[in-house]
């Protein structure tokens, strides 16, 4: 069994791109890497005591909610150690989506398979490129729970979405087979889809999870890295800073690769930011 912790970075009103991250891993090792992500923030926490005790990236790393007394580059330091233990031992997987291009793509067809709202249909990525992913482990061990930062609104339908698995978005995980010598794609049906993922995610707070909260740092990294494609540094050096993250963790991620021509293949392209291979 598999566990994928998962959190996002940006709202409407706050940036032009939402990125929802998870990082995957094996049960066996649990422990262990939750350990070693304790034991980086336990060692950062005794330098600086007056500092919180949750870490939400976009605050640690400007500096803002008590984490001013962190000097700046062991802050830097800090959020690239947190993608190194996410290289080392996960797998990760991501959603970027252009807010201004999905809200231009909404219609009464996609609002019954993604809400019409991004946090939906980046869920739905995420899900199916793990199951597109893990489909072909033997004997269930690929079999993944989904553990994401509670999000009360949506999760219901989510879980709903996974447990109906709408052929809308086959497309995204489906495999080829050959048939009478030509090399087709083989239909899914209702006892295989999703049938990687387990029917109900579950929500938990981000303080709760150590790994949530290194799937928040994996969002944040991919949502600055998008942002600074398109607007200026805020300081020297933060594109390479941020280039140089990315490399990191986008080497462990896994992506939509081959696909039939469909609809929901051809969303996911359409609503990517500039620089983002969905």
């Amino acid at each position: 069994m598999k566990f994928a912790y998962v959190d996002e970075s940006g709202d409407a009103g706050q940036t032009s791109v939402f990125v929802m991250a998870a990082l995957l891993v094996d049960a066996y090792r649990l422990r262990r890497i939750t350990a070693d992500f304790d034991q980086i923030l336990r060692a950062l926490l005794d330098r600086h005591p007056g500092s919180p005790k949750e870490l939400k990236t976009k605050a640690f790393i400007g500096g803002r909610g008590g984490w001013s007394e962190v000097p700046g580059d062991e802050r830097k330091a800090f959020l690239r150690s947190l993608c190194e233990l996410a290289a080392r031992d996960g797998k990760v997987f991501a959603s970027a989506i252009c807010l201004n291009r999905f809200d231009e793509m909404k219609s009464a067809e996609l609002a019954s398979v993604t809400k019409n709202h991004y946090w939906h249909a980046a869920a739905m990525f995420v899900a199916s490129m793990i199951q597109k992913r893990l489909q072909s482990e033997p004997n269930n061990k690929g079999l993944t729970v989904l553990v994401m930062d509670n999000n009360q609104q949506s999760m219901p339908a989510l879980s709903d979405a996974i447990h109906v698995a709408d052929p809308w978005f086959d497309g995204l995980y489906q495999v080829q087979e050959k048939k009478r010598g030509k090399t087709v794609w083989k239909a899914r049906s209702a006892a295989d889809r999703f049938d990687a993922i387990v029917n109900t995610a579950f929500a938990i707070r981000s303080n709760h999870s150590s790994l949530v909260q290194v799937a928040d740092a994996l969002a944040y990294v991919y949502r600055r890295w998008l942002e600074l494609q398109a607007e200026d540094e805020t300081y020297t050096g933060e594109r390479g800073y941020y280039q140089s993250l990315f490399e990191l963790i986008d080497a462990q991620r896994k992506s939509i690769g081959r696909c039939p021509d469909c609809d929901a293949v051809k969303l996911y392209k359409a609503v990517a930011p500039q620089g983002w291979k969905p």
